[in-house]
C-alpha cells in the first residue's frame, strides 16, 4: 500500500507551523515539522518528503541556503518546494540569484497570511501529481531525463545505480519506475528482480530505457531468473523526449484506472 503523502512544514514561529499543520491535516497527508533550515536538511536524511514548505527568514540557516542546498544535492535536487513567508516574492527571487548567481527553482511562493483554501490549493497542485523515480548511472542522461519528465505534470526524483533506485523505492513507491539495465553496484536486472519478490513493490510499474534491445535483456533476464522480465514497456536510447513523454503519460493513466 503506498504511503500518504509527507510534507515537511519549516518555520521557527511554532504558532505559523502549528496553523500549517492543523490546516493541511484535513487532507490525507502526513506532516513533519522543522523550526530552522538545519532541522529542515536532517529531517530530510529519515524519509525525504513529497513536499517542503519552507519560511525563508529563520534564525541557524535561513529558506534561502536550504533551497540552495537542496539544488546542489541530487539526492534532494528535485524535492519540490513552495515558499510561505512574509518576504515579498521580487526581493527574495532577487536576494538568491545575487547570492548564488542561480534562479530560485520552487513550486509556488506564497505571501504570508495565506488564507488556508489557498494553501491547500497550492499544496494539492504538487503533492497529487505521479511520483517518478529515474535511475541511470549516466549524469548527463539521468539529467536530461528528468528535465524532460518535469516539463509535465510529474514529481521527480533521481539515483545513479540500482542500490540508490531501491533505497529511494523502499522510502516512498513511486507511481513509475524509470530504469536503465546497465548500473554499477547493482543492475537493472537485479533491481527487477528484488522489487518483484516483494509483495509491497511487485505490481510496481517499471519503464525499462536503455541502450539495450529488448530481445537480448529479456533472454537475458529468463535465463538468470527462470521467469519473463515483468515491466510494463521498454524503450531503446536515445528516447526522443515526446514518445518518453507518451508512453510515461499511458503508464500513468493505466495506474490511475
Amino acid at each position: 500500500m503506498k504511503k500518504q503523502p509527507l510534507i515537511l512544514l519549516v518555520d521557527d514561529d511554532p504558532d505559523i507551523l502549528e496553523t500549517m499543520k492543523t490546516v493541511l491535516e484535513s487532507r490525507p497527508y502526513r506532516i513533519a515539522t522543522a523550526r530552522d533550515g538545519q532541522q529542515c536538511l536532517s529531517r530530510l536524511q529519515d524519509e525525504p518528503p513529497d513536499l517542503i514548505l519552507l519560511d525563508m527568514l529563520m534564525p541557524r540557516m535561513d529558506g534561502f541556503a536550504v533551497i540552495k542546498e537542496l539544488r546542489g544535492d541530487p539526492r534532494f535536487a528535485g524535492i519540490p518546494v513552495i515558499v510561505l513567508t512574509t518576504l515579498l516574492e521580487d526581493a527574495a527571487y532577487r536576494r538568491y540569484e545575487l547570492e548564488t548567481g542561480r534562479t530560485m527553482e520552487v513550486q509556488a511562493y506564497l505571501e504570508k497570511p495565506t488564507p488556508p483554501a489557498e494553501l491547500l490549493r497550492a499544496v494539492g497542485a504538487v503533492v497529487d501529481q505521479p511520483y517518478v523515480i529515474v535511475v541511470d548511472d549516466d549524469p548527463d542522461i539521468l539529467e536530461a531525463l528528468a528535465t524532460v519528465l518535469r516539463s509535465g505534470p510529474y514529481r521527480v526524483a533521481t539515483a545513479r545505480d540500482g542500490e540508490a533506485a531501491l533505497t529511494l523505492v523502499r522510502k516512498r513507491q513511486p507511481d513509475l519506475l524509470v530504469l536503465d539495465l546497465l548500473m554499477p553496484k547493482k543492475d537493472g536486472f537485479a533491481v527487477i528482480r528484488e522489487l518483484r519478490a516483494d509483495p509491497a513493490t511487485a505490481d510496481l510499474p517499471i519503464l525499462v530505457l536503455t541502450t539495450v534491445v529488448e530481445d537480448a535483456s529479456r533472454r537475458r533476464y529468463a535465463l538468470e531468473t527462470g521467469r519473463d522480465m515483468a515491466v510494463q514497456a521498454y524503450l531503446q536510447k536515445p528516447a526522443p523526449p515526446a514518445e518518453l513523454m507518451r508512453v510515461v503519460g499511458e503508464l500513468l493513466e493505466k495506474v490511475a484506472a
